[in-house]
């Protein structure tokens, strides 16, 4: 954590991204806990070897993301700890690219589930519901949520906008939801049981808006799910 960083080879990442990216394994890490202060912007700066806009933008991306808080006259303090299982499954240098993979995520997706209940297509809706079946089928021995059944509700719900730039959005990102799922799938701290039952609340939500054609429900319904996913995968909660 004291050498200075450079820049990825291949061009991946910003010096933002990698400074986000070393403050987050640190904390993650323990070197600076929860509740403790991190160094300022000039002794990161010095530490990094890159310039304060660098590190503020860094910072910055950590406050969005609920790590850390800054008070004015108080510094920065660690208030949640991430786990370490982030950087066990995501690749050097794109645990950012994750992050702002779901914050593209919530505003994309909430106007698709918005746009699916205000078009009301009856085929498209059928077609919903039945990826929400196969997502969290009925029965006791039903096997857990997998990684592509969640991607085939999400890609039901932006071809139900009838707008393939939604659909190929979904799809562009397939390998970022893949990620995310097993990182959350091993950060959960409840009982597969509870799990599914907190999947289907959340997805059976986002269907019973846009079957009941409510526009503005669908759209919270989904930004509610994504964000709640998020904070699973990079909080464990």
């Amino acid at each position: 954590m004291e050498g200075k960083i450079e820049r990825l080879r291949g061009g991946h990442g910003t010096l933002a991204d990698q400074v986000y990216e070393q403050v987050y394994q640190a904390i993650s890490l323990g070197y600076w806990k929860v509740g403790g202060k991190l160094p300022t912007e000039v002794e990161l700066a010095e530490r990094y070897g890159v310039s304060r806009p660098v590190v503020r933008e860094a910072l910055m991306r950590l406050r969005i993301d609920g790590v850390i808080e800054s008070r004015q006259g108080a510094g920065t303090r660690v208030i949640s700890s991430p786990s370490r299982s982030v950087m066990e499954f995501a690749e050097p240098g794109s645990i950012a690219d994750l992050q702002r993979c779901y914050e593209f995520r919530v505003g994309v997706e909430g106007e698709a589930a918005y746009m699916a209940a205000e078009r009301q297509s009856e085929a498209r809706i059928a077609d919903i519901a039945e990826a929400l079946r196969q997502l969290l089928p009925s029965g006791e021995d039903a096997p857990p949520p997998s990684a592509e059944h969640d991607i085939a509700f999400h890609l039901a719900v932006a071809k139900a906008t009838e707008n393939s730039y939604y659909v190929q959005t979904i799809e562009a990102i397939t390998q970022a939801l893949h990620v995310g799922t097993r990182i959350a799938r091993v950060l959960s701290h409840w009982s597969d049981g509870h799990r599914r039952d907190m999947l289907h609340t959340e997805h059976k939500r986002i269907y019973d808006a846009i079957a009941a054609g409510e526009p503005e429900i669908a759209r919270q319904a989904m930004r509610a799910h994504i964000e709640s996913a998020r904070r699973r995968v990079f909080l464990g909660l």
